[in-house]
């Protein structure tokens, strides 16, 4: 009769060691378990069954089930991918008594006694065990095959089953059933003789008696107790490691994507535009990578119709000229204080694909610097983490109307507003908000009011290559840091001024001024 036994380790850990082995000289750990192991533990758990019902111990009941589970043949499949785990080496309480034990200190003329305390000594103890997946790729698979089974046996094996909680040390919680339905094919044998690659494990003989099999583990000097003998088994091929890919899930209706900063430096907020505009590099060569497979990485290594696909996140078409209306993709800075704690990546005209968000994704495996371009590039760097859907959005893109929005970014204006160090008055900052709103289609244009809240400050700028490449001279342009009043409440995000699809210009709403005017 052939019986298949199902064990899992639900916390995913099976700790043992070999019969007689020394925990710190064990080099391979008792993998597969040893039939010898199962065998006791079987028994053990057979008094305890008896003691549960009857009371009354059937002796020639345990000596059939044990002949049965020493005649049998034992073959196993154990899961591939299980792993051999790095020992847990922990001092464990020993005897009670005096520490330090001897109460003199130094010999002859210089000897003198010392103070003692009651306490208990301390052992080192190293703890080996196996990792194996959880789930039903986790599970052992015992076949045991002998002609002395018979259905009263297996259902006695079947309540011993039941009772084992745990098997090797009391750390590996498991399960055991007798399995009647599919199971797989054994791919570990157990061999009377060596083989490479092979390892030991303990066995009962056919003979052995009770005695034998319910001796005291202290009790045995011998490598090999009576009533056991060595066999070995060659372990299954194991596949190489590797990262399982995480399962991209793309968002219905989706225009706004928020990313955790994390940092050991805090980004300047001059250098708001340099994190960002890295940050759109990458996104656009890893959906260049989505949509050719790896091949390119490049804008202009692409092909057109690649360009085209791309056009929305890059803001340009397939010859290299700016969209029209707004139709781009925007990478913002979320700052509270004076800290970054967030990257926004937002567009207004269409939701983002499943190709768009995957690279959104993908991108945040980068790390970024905020430095400009020079040796300390690689000094200065931030980490992001995609957040889910359950952030709600910060305030301004949560469609909540509001009359007062302050900078939460430096307002740089697109034109210069002084000539020769006098205002114009064309140019002036509040007729060129009014402009940029007016194009926007933000409503009550003509009510707004500009006001100064703090002094201006120097930020850099973002120049497409094209025009940076025709300047004498890029650097930073002076930021003003402003409130906007209107006479009926306006819905955000509100971005005003250059490079505000780079984060800067970034107003946000004051939370008083939520749905009402300002009078």
């Amino acid at each position: 009769m052939r019986l298949v036994l199902r064990q899992s380790f639900p916390l995913g850990r099976f700790h043992a060691t070999p019969w007689r082995v020394n925990p710190f000289d064990d080099p391979f750990g008792e993998w597969p378990p040893s039939p010898w192991r199962f065998i006791r533990a079987v028994i053990a758990r057979w008094y305890q069954w008896r003691r549960e019902t009857s009371g009354a111990f059937n002796v020639a009941e345990l000596d059939e089930l044990a002949s049965a589970l020493c005649d049998s043949s034992y073959r196993f499949h154990l899961p591939v991918h299980a792993r051999r785990g790095s020992p847990i080496r922990q001092y464990h309480p020993v005897e009670f008594g005096w520490e330090p034990a001897n109460k003199w200190k130094g010999k002859g003329k210089d000897r003198r006694p010392i103070s003692q305390m009651r306490a208990y000594g301390t052992s080192l103890v190293q703890d080996n065990y196996w990792c194996v997946p959880r789930g039903e790729e986790g599970a052992i698979w015992w076949f045991l095959e002998s002609e002395q089974w018979t259905p009263p046996l297996a259902e006695a094996l079947d309540r011993c089953l039941e009772r084992i909680v745990y098997f090797g040390r009391a750390e590996s919680l498991t399960s055991f059933h007798r399995a009647d339905g599919h199971a797989p094919k054994p791919n570990c044998e157990l061999f009377e003789r060596q083989v490479p690659n092979s390892v030991r494990v303990l066995v009962p003989e056919r003979d052995a008696t009770r005695a034998d099999l319910e001796c005291v583990t202290e009790a045995v000097t011998r490598n090999v107790p009576l009533g056991a003998r060595v066999m070995y088994a060659e372990r299954p091929y194991r596949p190489p490691g590797r990262e399982e890919p995480a399962r991209f899930l793309a968002r219905a209706d989706c225009r706004l994507m928020q990313l955790a900063i994390g940092w050991n430096v805090p980004p300047e907020p001059r250098a708001v535009v340099r994190l960002t505009a890295r940050y759109r590099s990458a996104v656009v060569g890893e959906l260049l990578g989505i949509k050719t497979g790896n091949r390119v990485r490049n804008w202009s290594a692409a092909e057109s119709s690649v360009r085209t696909a791309i056009a929305d996140m890059l803001g340009k078409d397939a010859k290299g000229q700016k969209l029209n209306g707004h139709r781009h993709t925007e990478f913002l800075a979320w700052w509270e204080g004076s800290l970054p704690t967030r990257l926004l990546v937002w567009r207004e005209a269409r939701p983002f694909d499943a190709d768009e968000q995957e690279a959104v994704q993908r991108a945040a495996v980068h790390e970024l610097s905020w430095s400009a371009a020079g040796p300390d590039t690689d000094a200065w760097k931030v980490r992001l983490i995609p957040l889910d859907a359950a952030v709600p959005p910060p305030p301004g893109f949560d469609s909540a109307p509001a009359a007062v929005w302050e900078s939460l970014t430096p307002y740089v204006p697109v034109r210069h507003h002084l000539r020769n160090g006098k205002p114009r008055d064309t140019e002036s900052l509040e007729n060129q908000i009014r402009r940029e709103l007016g194009r926007r289609g933000v409503l009550g244009v003509e009510q707004v009011e500009v006001r100064e809240i703090h002094q201006p400050t120097w930020v850099a700028v973002h120049i497409p290559r094209r025009e940076a490449a025709a300047r004498a001279f890029v650097g930073d342009r002076r930021g003003y840091w402003l409130r906007l009043k209107f006479h009926q409440p306006v819905v955000g995000p509100l971005r005003l001024g250059h490079s505000s699809s780079f984060g800067l210009g970034l107003f946000v709403p004051l939370p008083e001024s939520y749905g009402d005017s300002v009078r």
